[in-house]
């Protein structure tokens, strides 16, 4: 693939405030295989979700062949394969994934250029200079050529023009920054604590990834991996409003009421 560009979005994080106390989660569900139910308190079981939130009392209960992945307050992984009923957690891990997690699950709290037609996409550094400017025709992905290598740590604004930039209109203009040396090593970092974790980011560690790209601003990379995740499971409420915010993001506004829309049935 010529050229592939992550970028990252300017966007504050925000942190977890004050200490966890009893009510708040003692793990996290991050992976779901096969058919596995969940019991909170004294509701009825209802099937597990990832991204779903798990308290002390929180039954869990697998059936045959099936289990669920948990990630833990202290850091911990475990594996849940028969009927179990949560408790305070034990074990060793990495605190900071779960804390990253709760986090990123915290802020969850221009319309699509679909018109057929010819397209032109115009890009540009915000820090001055010429703009660059591409003629799609009717293609409706666009890979930069090699020759226009961006500049790391710029930020970037792009539009495109539905009918061509001669006589056509420009869709609202998005704002890009290039990541980066020092968050592409947060990011290679990251990565290597989920694997140190024992789980394998583009798969067991999906939902760890989408929590990884997301902290950063990585909003297309975050898309594309909690769409791998949606394909493999269920998502909780909490990862559909999620998604609404990093479809938001990315200016896919109908997608993203979609995905809000999700959340509310889910929390009905």
């Amino acid at each position: 693939m010529m050229n592939k560009v992550i970028v990252v979005a300017a966007v504050a994080a925000s942190v977890l405030a004050g200490p966890l106390e009893a009510q708040d989660p003692v793990a996290l569900v991050i992976r779901v295989q096969g058919d596995v139910a969940v019991r909170h308190g004294s509701s009825a079981p209802a099937p597990a979700t990832v991204g779903e939130q798990m308290f002390v009392g929180d039954g869990l209960a697998p059936s045959d062949g099936a289990r669920a992945i948990l990630v833990t307050r202290t850091g911990a992984q475990r594996v849940v394969t028969e009927e179990t009923t949560l408790d305070e957690p034990r074990g060793a891990g990495n605190p900071d994934i779960f804390a990253r997690a709760m986090r990123t699950l915290a802020r969850a709290a221009s319309a699509d250029g679909s018109t057929g037609g010819r397209y032109d996409l115009m890009l540009r550094n915000l820090a001055g200079g010429p703009p660059l400017m591409f003629e799609l025709g009717t293609e409706t992905v666009f890979e930069l050529p090699e020759s226009n290598a961006l500049e790391r740590g710029a930020t970037y604004a792009w539009t495109v023009f539905v009918g061509g930039r001669q006589t056509g209109r420009p869709l609202p203009q998005q704002e890009f920054r290039v990541m980066s040396l020092e968050e592409s090593v947060e990011l290679e970092d990251y990565m290597d604590d989920i694997a140190v974790f024992g789980l394998d980011p583009l798969t067991d560690g999906l939902f760890l990834t989408v929590v990884a790209y997301t902290d950063l601003g990585l909003f297309y990379d975050a898309n594309d991996a909690l769409e791998s995740v949606e394909r493999q499971a269920s998502l909780s409420a909490d990862l559909y409003l999620l998604k609404g915010e990093i479809l938001t993001e990315m200016g896919h506004e109908e997608e993203a009421r979609a995905a809000f829309d999700r959340a509310d049935e889910l929390m009905r």
